[in-house]
């Protein structure tokens, strides 16, 4: 299934990547710094990315719910909408994770809803994460001024997206220059029918309250990375500067669109951990990060591959589900 290869592309690229910094960086040091490590905080890491999970399962069903979407999909189950959600997991390894449009091709072959009615809740997601990331790192941005040009640019980014894919107006503007470049015009005609899904989502209202539930969510991942950092023995960890490390470290990985920050986020992580935190020394930093990205990024992909192939046991539903992936390719 082609679905499920990219999601072992991205998977088996993970592994070579955290494969060559063990060998680079030593593997004899780090298993020593998890001697004696309390298992228990990287279990509670678990729990709140999973609490996460189901809120970012809350912003999916809200902004179902925006859309209007069971008018013409009565028998969408809560139950079948959270397996497709979690489905969507499992491309977190995508860059930006725009992979995640998976959830609309999945929602297409089971319930009939078309591909461009729902593919715009991962702009809006994606947007509201970025700027529940940006007021997270506002916990030590003035203490470590270097990462200020991140925070700025994600700024820039986050409010162009507003104001341009909020405005039918000026995305209709900037969709009518488009069609005029070469090798972009013929995506433009596919992208009209995704304005009026973008526009209905990017109300400031919605984005309010999406905004809300990504802090939260955002702010799980925060904690179980304390949880995580601090539970290394002589490290003095403290919330704030932890919140400050994932968030900026997350954004790092975002604006590098690499997929899932693969290479970006750790390495930012690693460096600033060591320098930020007392009693921190490169083992350790490496260890945490690594622990860090299982509990988050991994238990995502696991939890989405897991999801996948449960939804695609059925013979009929799986041939609907490719027929449905190869035509948003092919346009």
């Amino acid at each position: 299934n082609a679905m499920l290869r990219r999601t072992l592309y991205g998977v088996a690229a993970g592994v070579v990547l955290y494969v060559g910094a063990m060998i680079y960086f030593d593997l004899g040091p780090v298993q020593e710094t998890l001697e004696g490590y309390p298992w228990w905080v990287f279990g509670a890491a678990l729990a709140a990315s999973a609490t996460n999970y189901l809120l970012r399962f809350a912003k999916w069903e809200l902004a179902l719910g925006w859309l209007e979407v069971r008018k013409d999909a009565p028998d969408l189950t809560r139950r079948r909408s959270l397996m497709i959600y979690l489905a969507g997991l499992s491309m977190s390894v995508t860059p930006g994770k725009v992979g995640e449009v998976l959830r609309s091709v999945l929602l297409k072959s089971s319930d009939g809803v078309a591909f461009n009615r729902t593919a715009p809740i991962v702009v809006a997601d994606r947007l509201t994460d970025l700027i529940a990331l940006v007021l997270l790192s506002l916990f030590g941005v003035a203490q470590f001024p270097d990462y200020l040009p991140i925070v700025g640019v994600t700024v820039a980014l986050v409010v162009a997206g507003v104001v341009v894919l909020g405005s039918p107006t000026l995305l209709g503007r900037c969709l009518e220059l488009g069609r005029k470049l070469p090798l972009v015009g013929r995506f433009v005609d596919k992208a009209e029918g995704l304005v009026e899904s973008t526009t209905t989502l990017l109300r400031l209202r919605y984005l309010f309250v999406l905004s809300v539930l990504s802090v939260l969510g955002w702010g799980l991942e925060c904690v179980g990375y304390w949880l995580i950092v601090d539970g290394f023995a002589d490290v003095d960890a403290s919330l704030a500067t932890c919140t400050f490390l994932w968030s900026a470290g997350t954004l790092v990985g975002a604006l590098s669109f690499l997929p899932g920050g693969l290479g970006a986020t750790e390495g930012s992580l690693v460096v600033a951990t060591k320098e930020l935190v007392r009693g921190v020394t490169q083992p350790v930093a490496l260890a945490a990060t690594l622990l860090g990205r299982i509990a988050t990024l991994w238990f995502g992909e696991i939890v989405g591959g897991i999801a996948l192939a449960l939804f695609l046991r059925d013979p009929a539903l799986r041939a609907r589900a490719s027929a449905a992936a190869a035509e948003q390719d092919d346009g």
